[in-house]
């Protein structure tokens, strides 16, 4: 695809551009979210300006806003960018003090550094379209601040749209295009090497002398888990390892996702990380910001994760929950056993189980400093102590043992679970712009206080395959097992 600037009375053209595969991809894109990531000299400045163009000439009176962090930045590369590629033919009119642009069929182009903006004269903005750079620095708040200013008379919803770049890292744009995009969202992944032709012939000879791991993510442009951060909590072989057991659920009940039934004999335990249920009016639950509650259920077993349920409820509607979900995996004879968080809002959680009868709760010890004696309380207490003993715990088990987690949801957190030096993340938690919900209760549990030794266990992936009926028996889902008569042939378990 080429991008041609022509003057309309003597058909010639000023200026023309070769699009690369991925430029193109982003040029067309009908998504109302479109970001493009990718290596040094990819293209992405040049592809944000000539689409900026394409909109202001497209339309009358359209009103549009690139931005960056930084003023020097916008001002260095951005509009410097913007002057070299737009024909001044095109442009009536340049208030520099404003950074403002006026071309000549009355549509305007407004420069804004991002940094200090305020929300007042977000609201203030009635656009057409919004493009930011280098969008990795930039706040979630001030995008979606944008995104409510998208509305412009005279330009069709379908450009009525958010243009973005960024270099592949870890920010909250991999968390939303790449983690758990939504339908409106598209990322655009390119290349170094994709528009090489145009690049110095030395510039992409010494790009490639860099380590391999450098040129993965500046070059090659590949965002994955494994370039996340150099502060990763869970090495890169034990995030492989833990993607080797993801499943989708086999059946989900009031939200729980069940990735196998109860079976009898087997000891099983629950995990729960409360929060406070904080919920943004008019926001969807995907886009929320807030933490949510998580539980986790376990076979210790087998050492697999089997139920999992994620959502934004009061404590209590967290209890009530816990309570139910138990009762799916247990019976008279073995009782789940219950690991609550018991930090702020867990305590409410606590008390609201020990109204029910035959709840179990796990105890701590903890030293108390006026009777000088160990007294036993409910629940898991997280501190900058603590977390490390829950950590290692089962950094041991995948070194040692083959613990399995099924939920997709709960992996990914795996990924941006990273060391910090925040006060109220206890040492390690999730990146800025991630959560760590879900991994705190399967960290939980996963808790036992005995020692790792080394071994394998007996789990799905290596037992006989096995059919089964499925009964509800007292509000419990049980599972009558039937061995097939295809059981000593090879393995039949897979996942997705």
């Amino acid at each position: 695809m080429r991008v041609s600037f022509k003057n309309l009375d003597t058909k010639e053209v000023v200026q023309e551009w070769e699009l690369t595969p991925s430029q193109e991809k982003f040029f067309k894109s009908p998504k109302k979210f479109v970001l493009f990531s990718g290596g040094y000299g990819c293209g992405k400045s040049l592809i944000l300006t000539l689409k900026a163009i394409d909109l202001a000439l497209r339309y009358k009176k359209n009103y549009i806003l690139m931005g960056r962090k930084t003023y020097p930045e916008l001002r260095d590369t951005l509009m410097k960018e913007f002057f070299s590629i737009c024909p001044q033919s095109l442009i009536k009119d340049y208030q520099k003090a404003e950074g403002r642009v006026t071309f000549i069929n009355g549509s305007e182009i407004i420069f804004r550094h991002l940094d200090t903006i305020a929300e007042g004269e977000i609201r203030s903005l009635n656009l057409g379209s919004a493009f930011v750079d280098q969008a990795e620095d930039i706040s979630k708040a001030v995008i979606m601040g944008l995104r409510g200013r998208l509305r412009r008379e005279g330009v069709k919803d379908v450009d009525r749209k958010i243009y973005l770049s960024c270099n592949p890292a870890l920010s909250w744009l991999y968390s939303e295009f790449k983690q758990s995009p939504q339908p409106e969202y598209e990322v655009i992944e390119a290349s170094t090497l994709e528009n090489e032709k145009n690049l110095p012939k030395a510039y992409v000879e010494d790009l490639l002398k860099y380590p391999e791991a450098y040129k993965k993510q500046f070059v090659y442009g590949i965002w994955d888990e494994e370039l996340l951060s150099d502060r990763a909590v869970f090495a890169r072989e034990y995030i492989d390892k833990l993607r080797l057991g993801i499943m989708d659920p086999i059946e989900t009940r009031d939200g729980l996702q069940i990735f196998k039934f109860f079976e009898p004999n087997h000891k099983y335990q629950m995990g729960i990380d409360a929060s406070e249920a904080i919920i943004q009016p008019g926001v969807s639950a995907e886009k929320q910001e807030s933490d949510e509650s998580a539980i986790t259920i376990v076979d210790l077993t087998t050492e697999e994760e089997v139920a999992s349920w994620h959502g934004r409820v009061p404590p209590d509607v967290l209890a009530e929950k816990a309570i139910e979900f138990a009762e799916f995996f247990q019976d008279n004879n073995n009782r789940v056993m219950i690991i609550p968080e018991m930090n702020s809002i867990g305590l409410a959680v606590v008390n609201r189980l020990n109204r029910e009868s035959g709840i179990r709760i796990y105890r701590r010890e903890e030293f108390d400093k006026k009777s000088g004696l160990r007294l036993e309380k409910e629940g898991w207490r997280t501190t900058r102590q603590t977390k490390p003993l829950l950590v290692s715990r089962f950094q041991e088990l995948l070194r040692l043992r083959d613990p399995i987690v099924r939920s997709r949801h709960t992996f990914e957190q795996f990924k941006s679970f990273v060391y910090t030096d925040l006060a109220e993340k206890s040492g390690m938690g999730a990146e800025a712009g991630f959560h760590d919900d879900c991994l705190i209760s399967c960290l939980l549990a996963f808790w036992e206080k005995k020692p790792v030794t080394e071994g394998k266990v007996l789990s799905s992936s290596n037992r006989p395959d096995y059919k089964s009926d499925l009964v509800i028996k007292n509000g419990k889902i049980m599972k009558i097992p039937q061995l097939s008569i295809e059981a000593s042939s090879s393995k039949k378990w897979t996942t997705s």
